[in-house]
């Protein structure tokens, strides 16, 4: 499916890639064999990781001439790319994918330098690729004219998306062993938890009009239900065919995943259940952070980088991340009860422990065994939300000193590398296996944030938007409603407020027999 995109897109990746060639000047690179510019984001996660991977790989290459510059704007940094500047390697937070169809479409044109060299790298004698979860690997690789394997691009964080818990809120009504009484294993525990924190007065919800954070949520949810591969059909247009093969079809936006996942957050939003803050629709984000650290409600969606930025202000805060509960709807298409599934889930959490635990005993309805609940359960409780598809290191294909650049991404891979981007980041990991549990001088300095977050981390499957495949590459979405408002927005607005069915129902409206499908199918390569 990516060699579709790649072989039908043209004149899109040309238009693309000038879009910003005009707001950078040009510079000479430097012909020094042993000098690496390197620029960096410099948002959420701050640029110290960068700065003490830089100290490390100088004390091992003392003879290579090191220079570093921070942005905070992705757009200042593509541009650069563009205009051909003097940075040998590059730590975004933008989706690359159009500079890595252009390599793949003209190869003599390249702007990114092709880093397959690096992920069968051996730091530690494993190769980097294989120390990856697949489910982020796959958004990665690429397939060339030759029919290879190759990458552009690589991600320098795990990040983690999900649910925060304020347990300055939460303990003082119920106690520090609040989880054994409101274990939130599933969405209906949720609701339940939920219930019990509005009879306390307290909002267990809050968000901002002006950001979309909450999608982390529900497209994990939608990907609890359908399973990494029914998100990668979404993109990829594929549909179960009435023969029972896939086809190219717009009856993905009948996924069933899609109106379940809509449905909790419809629940979490509704202004009638009472647990969202109502004030929220007024909030920028800024105040939505500062209402969340005070305590105006028990829980919020972010990412893993909310610890480091709210450290300087709320340096004793007690926030942690909650591992996603699992989609009740699962239960049901799965044919099982609410408790069989939260035996399930006990079952898959243990095994996520290291333990050896004893099968639940399952009795399903429908059509699947109980040994196919049981690993559909395990997998949805793996599923996490993230966006290390975008927070990628590259390296431009006309830089003198690629080849430094490719061994200082090594030199990041590498056990060394990640043990220094962890303590940089209290204990924050990169995808590349690296177990900060087992370092005692990385654990016992990490705050509970970062721990709470490794422990989901650390077994995590990955779902994200797909831009890597057909439709994503050609500009589909989850849903989109959300170009009229953050979801959350929709749901709980006092004027024109959406249910889950009109949210879900848009998609198929737009695209069911429309030429809007055909045209979506064109631009993505697919249309025959």
């Amino acid at each position: 499916m990516k060699k579709l995109v790649v072989l039908f897109l043209a004149v899109v990746l040309c238009l693309s890639t000038i879009a910003m060639s005009g707001c950078v000047k040009k510079e000479e690179a430097s012909d020094d064999p042993n000098s690496l510019d390197i620029v960096s984001l410099n948002k959420g996660y701050g640029v110290d990781w960068i700065n003490a991977l830089i100290e490390g790989y100088k004390a091992k290459n003392p003879d290579v001439k090191i220079t570093f510059k921070s942005e905070v704007e992705d757009t200042i940094m593509t541009a650069a790319l563009e205009a051909e500047a003097s940075y040998d390697l590059y730590f975004t937070g933008v989706s690359a994918i159009p500079y890595i169809k252009k390599a793949l479409l003209n190869p003599d044109e390249a702007l990114l330098e092709e880093l397959t060299s690096v992920y069968n790298a051996t730091p530690d004698g494993t190769p980097i690729k294989d120390t990856m979860n697949k489910s982020l690997l796959d958004a990665f690789d690429w397939t060339d004219g030759n029919g290879d394997t190759v990458y552009y691009t690589m991600p320098w964080t795990q990040g983690v998306n999900g649910f925060l818990v304020n347990e300055a809120v939460v303990e003082p009504l119920f106690g520090e062993n609040w989880r054994e009484q409101y274990p939130c294993r599933t969405t209906e525990e949720l609701f339940e938890f939920c219930d019990a924190l509005k009879s306390k007065g307290t909002y267990s919800f809050i968000h901002s009009a002006s950001s979309a954070y909450y999608y982390f949520a529900y497209e994990a949810w939608w990907a609890q239900y359908e399973g990494v591969d029914g998100i990668a059909d979404y993109y990829s247009g594929l549909a179960m065919g009435t023969e029972g093969k896939k086809v190219i079809s717009d009856a993905i936006f009948l996924q069933e995943g899609r109106l379940e996942c809509m449905k909790v957050m419809e629940r979490m939003m509704s202004p009638a259940n009472g647990y969202d803050d109502p004030a929220s629709n007024g909030y920028s984000w800024n105040d939505t952070q500062i209402h969340f650290m005070e305590g105006d409600s028990a829980m919020f969606v972010n990412g893993d980088w909310h610890s480091r930025e709210m450290s300087s202000n709320y340096p004793t805060h007690k926030v942690v991340m909650m591992k996603l509960p699992v989609i009740s709807a699962l239960g049901t298409k799965l044919g099982i009860t609410e408790g069989e599934l939260q035996a399930c889930i006990d079952y898959a959490d243990a095994l996520s422990e290291g333990e050896a635990p004893a099968k639940p005993t399952l009795s399903p309805s429908g059509a699947y065994t109980a040994d196919e609940v049981l690993n559909e359960v395990c997998a949805a409780r793996t599923i996490t939300h993230s966006l290390s598809n975008y927070f990628t290191a590259f390296v431009p294909a006309y830089s003198p000193s690629k080849e430094i650049a490719k061994d200082f991404l090594v030199y990041m891979a590498s056990a060394e590398g990640q043990k220094i981007y962890a303590k940089a980041l209290n204990g924050l990991t990169q995808p590349y296996g690296y177990d900060i549990s087992k370092d005692p001088e990385i654990w016992n300095a990490a705050g509970e944030f970062e721990k709470s977050r490794f422990e989901i981390a650390k077994n995590a499957s990955y779902c994200m938007i797909r831009d890597d495949l057909p439709l994503g590459g050609a500009g589909l979405r989850p849903f989109r409603a959300t170009g009229d408002a953050p979801i959350e927005v929709l749901l709980s607005r006092s004027n024109n407020r959406l249910t889950a069915e009109e949210i879900v129902q848009t998609d198929y409206d737009y695209y069911h027999n429309k030429t809007t499908w055909t045209d979506l199918l064109r631009l993505a390569g697919l249309y025959i």
